[in-house]
């Protein structure tokens, strides 16, 4: 087979029911076929990137992921089948439920990443505090127990310094979590870059780094967490 043979192979889609081939291209329709306009049956192997039909690129338009969402959510929806063969009513079921599913984990550029990286075998990464901060987080869990102390013994004067100080804690926190979002952006561009460019090497590079960024950024979550419960 020519390679033009094989990428033809790979864009095209056969239909479930009338057995037609399809263009299997981003923007192509994906869900019904062209031929019989029967819904097809949900891919076993399928991703929520194939099924709007994107490249497992990290960088998307969002208002144009949302225009699919709500174009796709009238053409999918399972009122429309209710007359339908029984194959076609569940076949829209799937696919309704995979399209919530889909645009709930790639419209918010954090659960996107982490969607990514699970499909490129990455293991959840436990989490991980940011080298810089583990001195900050000792004096924070002192100073966490020390507002629990102050309350229990009714000391309201060193109870609302302890607050004090773990309110300026807390604001900290936030300003690195608006940095990991903008190093966020700069992972995004690295690695889509690499993937355009077929550069295996750069593209794994990359993912590492957003995993433990993603890590680090789970671990300051968990402790803006904690803060926010003892204010």
């Amino acid at each position: 087979m020519t390679g033009a043979e094989l990428e033809r192979r790979q864009s095209t889609e056969t239909c479930f029911y009338c057995h037609a081939e399809s263009d299997n291209s981003a923007g192509a329709d994906r869900h019904v076929c062209g031929a019989c306009g029967r819904i097809q049956p949900l891919e076993s192997n399928g991703d929520y990137f194939s099924f709007f039909g994107l490249a497992r690129l990290l960088e998307l338009d969002e208002q144009a992921l949302e225009k699919s969402f709500y174009s796709l959510s009238r053409r999918l929806h399972p009122d429309y089948f209710m007359t339908a063969a029984a194959e076609e009513q569940q076949a829209s079921l799937d696919r309704a439920s995979m399209l919530n599913d889909a645009y709930r984990t790639l419209r918010e550029p954090f659960s996107r990443a982490l969607y990514l990286l699970t499909l490129e075998g990455f293991k959840e990464a436990e989490k991980k505090a940011p080298p810089d901060l583990l001195e900050e987080v000792f004096e924070l869990n002192m100073q966490i127990e020390e507002l629990k102390a102050a309350r229990k013994v009714g000391d309201e004067s060193e109870a609302a310094e302890a607050r004090e100080g773990l309110s300026e804690k807390l604001a900290d926190l936030k300003n690195r979590q608006a940095q990991l979002r903008a190093r966020l952006s700069e992972l995004f561009r690295e690695c889509d870059s690499a993937s355009v460019a077929r550069d295996e090497t750069g593209r794994r590079r990359g993912l590492e780094k957003l995993s433990e960024l993603l890590s680090h950024r789970s671990y300051i979550a968990s402790l803006i967490r904690e803060i926010e419960e003892e204010l």
